[in-house]
């Protein structure tokens, strides 16, 4: 069974709250006076965000909305140290963004695996009698209204409008399994893939975005939702219907495209792209493939997802743009 994608959520943690301090005597024979012996509490617990490379969806945080660290152990008499509260740990995919949602601050970007922002502080443990005269109680832990945003973190990812073939050319070049059919909007979550480079021993990740259609930043069909795990790519690849199969002109659709990609934000339309030219193995495509290139002077990849020619040509002119943007120091958003 398929895993529901979310890539938003709010959550509230709590830190623990601190142990209090002790206060206590103690009264050995043979001394004349008693001692101080009261130990302090222990801090409370921090809740911790952690990026989990196999944790792929915000599903749980959307669900489980509370989470809340131990509490520190009291002090005790004879010195006793009270135990610091137990963390909460919070495991969320790799590319989350963590922001406070009363100031809406980014707090933090965790994008490399395992790495790891502390959200919520545990309270400092109250003071006994055995360091200070006069004994505290432990502090409340910090408490947060979180908002989780999820930016997937590909190489490449996949544009085009509906029935294009993006699906179709995703499940060709990696062992990715989105689902494919004749109508609009098949694919209603972004899906990721490892693409192998044939011939070498490198491979890339790519990601599948939802189709979108002209008007997509109106709210129209799936509007832009899903336009955010496009923003750290490296690379676009646009996937055309070069045969015009659906009733569009190819190049109206490369277009549409373009608008909508900068009504998102004008640095996806300057993103660096590589254009596919699907649906070769229709009749109409090559015409229209000849007038593509008339009006566009860029590299073009005949492809075709039915036959899977020009596939490893394809992810060869992939692999060599992402090298060139490699050596020219292009990092990920």
């Amino acid at each position: 069974m398929a895993h529901q994608f979310l890539d938003t959520a709010q959550i509230l943690v709590t830190a623990g709250r601190g142990g209090h301090g002790c206060r206590s005597f103690h009264h050995a024979p043979g001394e004349r006076h008693r001692r101080a012996d009261g130990g302090n509490g222990g801090d409370g617990g921090d809740v911790i965000l952690r990026a989990d490379p196999q944790v792929i969806t915000l599903l749980d945080c959307a669900y489980r909305k509370q989470y809340r660290a131990g509490a520190g152990g009291h002090g005790g008499s004879n010195a006793r140290q009270g135990a610091r509260g137990k963390h909460c740990v919070v495991p969320v995919p790799p590319g989350t963004l963590v922001r406070d949602a009363a100031s809406n601050a980014l707090l933090r970007d965790l994008a490399q695996p395992d790495e790891r922002a502390i959200v919520a502080t545990g309270g400092r443990g109250g003071r006994g009698n055995l360091t200070t005269r006069e004994v505290t109680r432990g502090e409340p832990g910090e408490e947060r209204l979180l908002d989780l945003e999820l930016k997937l973190i590909a190489d490449v990812g996949l544009v085009g409008l509906p029935n294009a073939g993006k699906s179709s050319l995703l499940r060709r070049i990696s062992h990715a399994t989105p689902r494919v059919a004749s109508f609009p909007f098949t694919t209603k979550s972004p899906v990721l893939g490892v693409v192998e480079v044939p011939d070498g021993d490198t491979n890339f990740t790519a990601c599948d975005i939802p189709g979108l259609i002209a008007g997509a930043h109106l709210g129209k069909g799936l509007g832009l939702a899903f336009l955010r795990h496009v923003e750290r790519t490296r690379l676009l690849l646009y996937v055309l219907d070069m045969a015009g199969s659906e009733g569009r002109h190819p190049w109206e659709d490369f277009q549409t495209l373009q608008a909508e990609l900068a009504a998102y934000h004008p640095s996806l339309g300057d993103k660096p792209r590589v254009i596919a030219a699907n649906k070769m193995d229709l009749p109409t495509a090559q015409r229209y493939l000849q007038e593509f290139q008339q009006s566009l002077q860029e590299d073009i990849h005949p492809i075709s997802c039915l036959t899977g020619d020009g596939m490893d040509a394809l992810r060869h002119g992939v692999w060599r743009t992402l090298q060139a943007l490699a050596l020219t120091g292009q990092a990920i958003p």
